[in-house]
């Protein structure tokens, strides 16, 4: 039986890598269905119910050397995980264990990789070091390759693929409707909201109060926070609840997580979807939901270029009157030109698989 070891941020409840990991284990088992598949977890437990594979946990060396060992690929991905911007401790884990499959004799796969930034020019060089000894190498977008290439890998390996969260359905309607309702919701036309802690968040969290404010009013909707990360984005989605004051009975909070599949249901029930949070706008666009990108790292910058998306400019410096102004611009907006986009990269995404399942001994 052939063995894929996979490594990522899984396990640490956070719907949009969920959502990656879901869409990798589908997308590997369609191609492969005998295929053993091992994700090194911060949350073995509970990844190994979610996804129906085998689970270690990440910082468990014995455990994972003996996974390496075992294994015939080693797949590094998706997302962004190559990084330092949020922790240099988390880049160098990876490289350590993209470094182990290489020492072991490993097939090893960057796979739809989100590249950057990464600002340390020691981080750089390692990266790059490691990197050139990968067997495949797939990023997501444009700018993930500039990255690599900037940090001397050779153009000529690196594929410019898609998302995995691409290979999964749209979401199931009826299936979104029946969770709003126990909510009490869908009344109005929703509006949504995926925030995520970050820097400054005492100066826009206030314009994200206004604006979701203005948004209400407006269009007659209601606002729905989204906690793709629970409980960190649920926390953060009530401080901005409560800065709106006596109009905060205009929005809602979502008091729990959900699968990968009901949050692509839940967001297919939105008119609009404003979002910090990649895969919420990845899930939007699943959906043919006009989405506002707001501008906090480059990979929401890249994602929405591609889809010739709008976007904010930066999170440090978001006003209540350029959030409104955007979102009334997309407001029941429809993308002709969206669906093929989705179709082109839906196809991406099984290409990727293919190139992995290609490395596997026959």
């Amino acid at each position: 039986m052939n063995k894929i070891l996979i490594s990522g941020y899984y396990g640490f409840a956070n719907a949009g890598d969920e959502a990656m990991l879901t869409a990798i284990v589908d997308s590997l088992r369609s191609q492969e269905p005998a295929l053993e598949i091992t994700v090194i977890s911060g949350n073995p437990k509970v990844t190994a119910q979610l996804h129906n594979v085998k689970a270690i946990p990440r910082f468990d060396v014995l455990q994972v050397m003996k996974a390496m060992a075992k294994t015939d690929i080693l797949l590094s991905g998706g997302g962004s995980i190559l990084q330092d911007v949020t922790s240099t401790k988390s880049l160098f884990y990876y490289l350590s264990i993209l470094s182990l499959g290489k020492l072991m004799g490993k097939k090893v796969v960057l796979f739809a990789q989100g590249v950057g930034p990464i600002n340390s020019p020691f981080a750089r060089k390692l990266t790059g070091y490691i990197c050139r000894k990968a067997d495949l190498i797939t990023v997501r977008d444009d700018g993930s390759s500039e990255e690599l290439k900037t940090m001397g890998l050779d153009p000529k390996k690196i594929i410019i693929t898609a998302d995995a969260v691409f290979s999964l359905p749209t979401g199931n309607k009826p299936l979104g409707q029946s969770i709003l309702q126990k909510y009490n919701l869908g009344q109005k036309p929703l509006i949504g909201f995926a925030l995520r802690h970050w820097q400054g968040e005492d100066r826009f969290c206030p314009e994200f109060a206004q604006a979701a404010v203005l948004l209400a009013q407006k269009f007659n909707a209601q606002i729905v926070f989204l906690p793709l990360q629970f409980p960190a984005d649920e926390e953060l989605s009530n401080k901005v609840k409560a800065l709106m004051g006596d109009k905060q009975d205009a929005a809602f909070v979502l008091p729990q997580s959900f699968s990968a599949e009901e949050y692509l249901a839940i967001i297919s029930n939105m008119q609009l979807l404003v979002g910090m949070r990649l895969h919420a706008l990845v899930f939007a666009a699943l959906n043919s939901v006009p989405f506002l990108g707001v501008s906090y790292d480059p990979k929401v910058d890249r994602f929405v270029k591609a889809m010739d998306g709008k976007v904010t400019g930066d999170v440090a410096h978001i006003t209540a009157l350029e959030l409104t102004q955007k979102a009334e611009e997309l407001w029941q907006q429809k993308d002709p030109t969206l669906a093929g986009k989705i179709a082109g990269l839906r196809l991406e995404a099984k290409r990727n698989i293919q190139r992995v399942i290609k490395l596997l001994p026959k």
